[in-house]
């Protein structure tokens, strides 16, 4: 097997990078979600401030990747 050249090592790692930049996304979606739903069932506190802005920089990350192009492994097709 050929051994991989600098350029396609720095590649698989951005694609990996990417990936976990992705499930990390999906965390954060998913827990601010939560917090949402438990707030406005009378279980929990509302979601601060933190919160929103976490999830709008991990929006923000999502929309660079998809003008670049970049279709990540399990997301919704573009």
């Amino acid at each position: 097997m050929p051994s991989k050249t600098p350029a396609r090592e720095k590649l698989e790692g951005a694609i990996v990078r990417e990936r976990q930049a992705h499930l990390e996304a999906k965390r954060i979606y998913d827990e601010l979600t939560a917090k949402m739903w438990a707030y406005q069932t009378g279980e929990g506190p509302a979601p601060t401030n933190e919160d929103f802005e976490l999830w709008s920089q991990a929006v923000e990350q999502r929309v660079k990747v998809k003008q670049l192009g970049i279709r990540v492994e399990g997301e919704p097709g573009l």
